[in-house]
């Protein structure tokens, strides 16, 4: 006798579904009645909640929009240079040399929470300003 799995599963199936039908036939009529009194009810609550769901579309879209221009902006890479007579110097490198120098100072670098940077090419200098409290100076 050779074991044929797809003739068992149909008949299996057939089984199950004739096994169901009964219960089928009680509970189809009942469900078709309650989708008819719910359908009335479900149409009004979509037309109350459409001026709703429009704004909340736009507002996502817009979100999206938003998300997806922040995301190009993180993957630009960016250089920020302040040219002042015969210096150059990048942003970065400012910003680096400020935390160095706080460091120097004898403190931690992970207690850096805010850093503030100004730039005064007249000096050839940077100041800068740590949590509000601690400043310093960086000459280019």
């Amino acid at each position: 006798m050779e074991f044929k799995p797809e003739e068992t599963l149909k008949k299996l199936a057939k089984d199950v579904t004739d096994a169901a039908q009964p219960y089928i036939d009680k509970v189809e009529p009942v469900a078709q009645d309650l989708f008819d009194k719910a359908e009335p009810v479900l149409n009004l609550v979509k037309e109350k909640a459409a001026p709703v769901t429009d704004k909340a579309t736009k507002a996502a879209k817009s979100v999206g929009s938003g998300i997806s221009k922040r995301a190009a902006m993180a993957s630009c890479k960016e250089e920020v240079y302040v040219q002042y007579k015969s210096h150059e110097v990048r942003t970065t490198d400012i910003m680096d040399a400020a935390k160095d120098d706080y460091v120097k100072k004898g403190h931690k670098f992970t207690d850096i929470k805010e850093i503030q940077i100004y730039i005064k090419p007249a000096d050839n200098a940077a100041y800068y300003v740590v949590n509000h409290s601690e400043t310093g100076k960086i000459e280019f």
